[in-house]
């Protein structure tokens, strides 16, 4: 093996990315994603005469797309440069807002939200996780954590949202948003780059090169290179089921969180408060998730984050108050700020790096299918009962098994 040493950055490249992902996430998150239940009623009475369950089939659409472009993207993120991804993510992104602030029908609506749909899948979650955990392997669990800090601060952004709906109307905010994809997030994803041994770098910052191409994963961490042998373990499977309970309720509980709240008896301003608060109890359940599964068994934190989540959701359900929605806040934030770097340390830890995209788009391809179903139901069940407390608590419901799984799941063996 040859080697060389070299002068390093006074700052790993690996945090500029860092960095540059809490941006980008922050952002995204909170405008494509959390703001969109802020979004969710006036729209749904101006163009779809009330029906919740039409606006919901929307985001069922970007869960099915979502599904669809997941394997695809997981595959080109690991073969080509996130920044160019990121940069035609954003663009498409971009005009999806801008065009659907100008929908007059149900129609037009589907469309626009398809196209905006399409720039979140390539300008999102999954590229910018991907790149950033190429850079690290003994730091992956704190990098994760600090990078996933964003999502938690886009509870700003929602409350942000709430304002602009309320000053200016849904139609302009929207619109705003649409030109932030473009003038915001292009520049700031221009840090992102390929896997640090493309740029005479080793993971987290170490000090030495091998010119052969060695992968120096932690030696706790496998390093599968063959997806098809992956895809034949039990591991993979539990792994991916686990992660499909927890979204199908997640999914539909993040975009009914104040449509929820409003009929709980709470006023729309207030909701987005709640939403605030529940963004930044994200803060110390990242934090300490990262650093947490940097050191004690990753199965443990991410079993913590799930049993988090329940707790809130109960409190969530039983909500008659302000001060009963941010013990909601505070414990389902910090267990939804807890899964995330919990669960792609895990990932990491189990399969390595060189198929991490290409596994992220395809357990995002199957765990879709809640993502799919959960909001179109519990629509549909408030469209026929006038109350969100029984779909929600069906969809919720499932997050005990995930529970149970988490501890009985194995670490796989490469095969020779």
């Amino acid at each position: 093996m040859i080697m060389k040493t070299f002068k390093r950055d006074k700052i790993f490249h690996g945090w500029w990315m860092v960095g540059s992902g809490f941006l980008l996430m922050m952002y995204t998150t909170g405008v494509g994603f959390f703001g969109f239940s802020a979004f969710f009623n006036p729209i749904s009475d101006a163009i779809a005469g009330g029906s919740r369950a039409a606006i919901a089939g929307a985001v069922s659409i970007q869960r099915a797309e979502s599904g669809v472009l997941g394997p695809i993207i997981g595959f080109l993120v690991d073969k080509v440069n996130p920044k160019l991804i990121l940069i035609v993510g954003f663009i498409i992104c971009g005009i999806g807002f801008i065009a659907l602030s100008f929908v007059q029908n149900i129609y037009q609506f589907y469309a626009a939200f398809f196209v905006l749909s399409l720039g979140l899948g390539a300008g999102s979650f999954l590229v910018v996780s991907t790149a950033v955990s190429n850079w690290f392997v003994k730091k992956r669990g704190r990098a994760l954590g600090f990078l996933f800090l964003g999502p938690s601060f886009a509870g700003i952004l929602v409350a942000s949202i709430v304002w602009g709906i309320d000053s200016i109307g849904w139609r302009q905010t929207l619109f705003i948003i649409g030109l932030g994809m473009w003038f915001y997030c292009i520049p700031v994803s221009l840090v992102m780059k390929t896997r640090p041994e493309d740029h005479n770098l080793l993971p987290d910052g170490d000090d030495l090169i091998s010119l052969e191409g060695d992968d120096p994963e932690n030696e706790n961490t496998n390093n599968f290179t063959n997806v098809r042998q992956i895809i034949k373990s039990l591991a993979y499977w539990k792994y991916v089921i686990i992660l499909g309970l927890q979204q199908l309720g997640f999914s539909a509980l993040v975009i009914f969180q104040i449509p929820a709240l409003q009929t709980f008896g709470l006023s729309a301003s207030t909701a987005g408060w709640i939403v605030l608060a529940w963004g930044l109890g994200g803060i110390p359940g990242r934090l300490g998730a990262g650093f947490l599964a940097d050191t004690i068994d990753k199965r443990l934190v991410l079993g913590g984050s799930f049993i988090l989540q329940i707790i809130g959701a109960g409190f969530f359900l039983t909500t008659t108050s302000f001060w009963g929605g941010l013990l909601y806040g505070a414990t389902h934030g910090a267990g939804w700020g807890a899964t995330t770097p919990a669960r792609l340390a895990l990932q990491g830890e189990y399969w390595g790096r060189q198929v991490f995209g290409r596994l992220m788009g395809l357990q995002m391809g199957i765990t879709a299918i809640g993502g799919i179903i959960a909001p179109i139901f519990v629509g549909w069940m408030y469209d026929k009962t006038g109350d969100y407390h029984l779909p929600l608590f069906i969809v919720l419901c499932p997050l005990v098994i995930s529970v149970a799984m988490i501890t009985s799941l194995k670490k796989p063996q490469i095969l020779e």
